[in-house]
């Protein structure tokens, strides 16, 4: 076969017409194809991630960790103690909590502070060597005379009532010093004075 009786086929080919049932299929497999793909071709709607699982999973533990990460540390680190890792943590959550109070309940946190000071100083006492005591314990009774100090310059600016408060809470905070220890007592000798 040469290129022109190739040639004179192709041309025949040009004059066979299709049958009806064929054009029909191929015409109903085009447009099928076409509502499919257009239905797929949807723009993305700015909430569409959510239909996906794992962007679910992925959004809900980056929320947990940026929300429940500094509380879960902020929890944590209530129990520490001077010289503990956590404990930086703690002073400064108590400090930014005086920081947002409103001026009524400032009194009250500086009391609620001196009274965890107490629970530190009663820990030391029991669990630490000397070496360690010593050094821990000053920086406690530091800290509880801030505590006593902000207590003193707080009630100032407290209503009546709350000073009634403040003052039943010093009672108690005076009595829980006079049940410390012996060897803490010489270091909070300065701070008893505060509180009369």
């Amino acid at each position: 076969m040469t290129e022109k009786d190739l040639y004179e086929k192709i041309k025949k080919l040009k004059g066979i017409k299709p049958s009806q049932e064929w054009t029909n299929l191929t015409r109903h497999n085009l447009t099928t194809r076409i509502d499919f793909d257009t239905r797929f071709d949807v723009r993305p709607s700015f909430l569409s991630w959510l239909k996906e699982p794992q962007a679910l999973a992925l959004a809900m533990s980056l929320l947990l960790i940026f929300i429940g990460g500094p509380w879960l540390t902020i929890k944590a680190s209530q129990p520490s103690l001077p010289g503990e890792l956590l404990y930086s943590v703690k002073k400064a959550s108590e400090g930014i909590q005086t920081t947002v109070a409103s001026e009524e309940n400032k009194t009250n946190l500086q009391v609620e502070f001196a009274h965890r000071r107490l629970e530190e100083l009663n820990k030391i006492s029991k669990d630490s060597s000397s070496d360690e005591k010593t050094e821990k314990t000053k920086q406690v009774v530091n800290d509880f005379e801030h505590n006593l100090a902000g207590i003193s310059q707080y009630v100032g600016n407290a209503s009546k009532e709350q000073a009634i408060e403040v003052a039943k809470n010093t009672k108690k905070i005076k009595e829980d010093l006079d049940n410390m220890p012996a060897e803490v007592k010489d270091e909070l000798a300065e701070a008893e004075k505060t509180i009369e």
